[in-house]
């Protein structure tokens, strides 16, 4: 489903396009949904594998070519239980949350706090031990 024509120019040639990269084995890549496509003024263009989109640049048709991917359905996660719970079981316990966040905030600093005076405790007692 090529373009035939373009910009109002006939279409002689349409062949796929080879690729600027090699295979392992050295051959020349050769993209089949991207089309070169000879055209009757004497220009070169390229197209799209399955509708009428052309354009001057290679480089475009590949971006182009994720429109004809099928539509991915996303997938849902089973929520199980989660599923029944209501707005009001859901915002008490964020709130549940967001206390126990603040709580663990807290006990972080203490025990920040704590290491540094053990450490400071240590090298004290370290010159007196020796």
């Amino acid at each position: 489903m090529t373009a035939t024509m373009v910009d109002r120019v006939e279409v002689l040639a349409d062949e796929p396009t080879e690729a600027a990269m090699r295979d392992r084995a050295g051959k020349p890549v050769v993209w089949q949904q991207t089309r070169t496509l000879l055209l009757a003024d004497g220009r070169t263009v390229y197209g799209c594998a399955h509708c009428d989109y052309t354009s001057d640049n290679v480089r475009s048709i590949r971006p182009h070519l994720n429109k004809h991917r099928g539509a991915v359905e996303p997938e849902h996660a089973d929520l199980g239980a989660l599923g029944e719970v209501t707005l009001a079981e859901a915002l008490a316990r964020l709130a549940d949350h967001d206390q126990v966040a603040a709580d663990r905030d807290e006990w972080k600093t203490r025990a920040t706090r704590a290491e540094r005076s053990l450490a400071a405790l240590r090298r004290a007692l370290k010159g007196v031990a020796t």
